[in-house]
C-alpha cells in the first residue's frame, strides 16, 4: 500500500508540474499577443493624434483666413489652405484602425474538455475483462485456426494472445 501511495503521489506531482509548465507557456503567449496588439494600437493612436493636431492647425488657419478683410490676400491664402485640407482629408482615410477587438485573441482557443475528462477518469489500472468468443464465426482447417471474439469492456483492447498446443506424440509445441 505504501508503495502504491508513493507512486500515486509521484505521478500526480508529475501531472501537476506538466500542467504548471503548460500554463506558463500559454500565459506567456497570451501576454506576448497582448503586448503586440497594444503596440499596434498605440501606434494607431499616435497616428490619429498627429492627424488631429494637423487638422486643428488647419482649422485654426482656416478660421484666421475667414477673418481676412483683404479679398486678394484671402484668395491667395485660401487656395493654399484648401489644398492642405484636401491632402489631410485624403491621408486621414488611411488612419482607420485595422484591429478588430472582437477577434483580438482568435488564435487562442482554450478548450480543456478532453483533458478534464481524462483527468476525471484517472483510476487504478485494472486488467480488461476477457473477451467472449463467438463460436459461430470460428473456423479450423488443416493448419489454421481462426477465432472471433468481442470485448464488452470499456477499455480499448487492441489484441489478445491466443496459445494453442499441438500434440505430436513425442513433444508438445506451443505456438
Amino acid at each position: 500500500t505504501a508503495m502504491h501511495e508513493a507512486k500515486l503521489m509521484e505521478e500526480c506531482d508529475e501531472l501537476m508540474e506538466i500542467i504548471r509548465q503548460r500554463k506558463q507557456v500559454i500565459a506567456v503567449k497570451i501576454k506576448e499577443t497582448k503586448v503586440m496588439k497594444l503596440r499596434k494600437l498605440a501606434q494607431q493612436v499616435a497616428n490619429c493624434r498627429q492627424c488631429l493636431e494637423r487638422s486643428t492647425v488647419l482649422i485654426n488657419q482656416a478660421e484666421h483666413i475667414l477673418k481676412e478683410n483683404d479679398h486678394a490676400r484671402f484668395l491667395q491664402t485660401a487656395r493654399n489652405v484648401a489644398e492642405r485640407v484636401a491632402m489631410a482629408t485624403a491621408s486621414s482615410q488611411v488612419l482607420i484602425p485595422d484591429i478588430n477587438f472582437n477577434d483580438a485573441f482568435e488564435n487562442f482557443a482554450l478548450d480543456f474538455s478532453r483533458e478534464k475528462k481524462l483527468l476525471e477518469g484517472l483510476d487504478y489500472l485494472t486488467a480488461p475483462n476477457p473477451p467472449s468468443v463467438r463460436e459461430e464465426l470460428c473456423t479450423a482447417s488443416h493448419d489454421t485456426i481462426t477465432v472471433h471474439w468481442m470485448s464488452e469492456d470499456e477499455f480499448s483492447v487492441s489484441s489478445y494472445e491466443l496459445q494453442y498446443t499441438i500434440f505430436t506424440g513425442q513433444a508438445n509445441f506451443i505456438s
